[in-house]
């Protein structure tokens, strides 16, 4: 299959990729608001996974101003098993997660629940 055709089919995610071809990361582990600031700072960034979408992949320059306007406020807590989507502006909301490559930064996973 063609990446750059390729669009995400289920969640939670298996495995992350790029046009050119699927990465050798990991997901790591759930992560809430003080972590993904952390991992932001540190100069990672997001890619967004939504069923019958590509990954939109967000560009560095672009995370600290999409993470105000987007995931922030729809963020579901790291330590919450279960949650109620109508609770978030637009009904609909993102669980996080960072994955791991050794040869990059990390990665902040959005997953979209709606």
């Amino acid at each position: 299959m063609d990446a750059a055709r390729r669009i995400v089919v289920s969640l939670p995610l298996a495995e992350l990729w790029t046009d050119s071809g699927p990465l050798h990361a990991q997901r790591a582990e759930r992560v809430g608001e003080a972590e993904i600031v952390q991992l932001l700072q540190g100069g990672s960034t997001f890619v967004v996974a939504a069923v019958g979408k590509p990954l939109q992949w967000v560009p560095a320059a672009d995370r600290f101003t999409f993470w105000k306007a987007e995931p922030k406020c729809r963020l579901v807590p790291a330590d919450v098993d279960s949650f109620d989507i109508g609770s978030y502006p637009g009904s609909y909301c993102y669980l996080a997660s960072a994955w791991r490559n050794p040869s990059s930064l990390p990665i902040v996973v959005l997953e979209v629940h709606h």
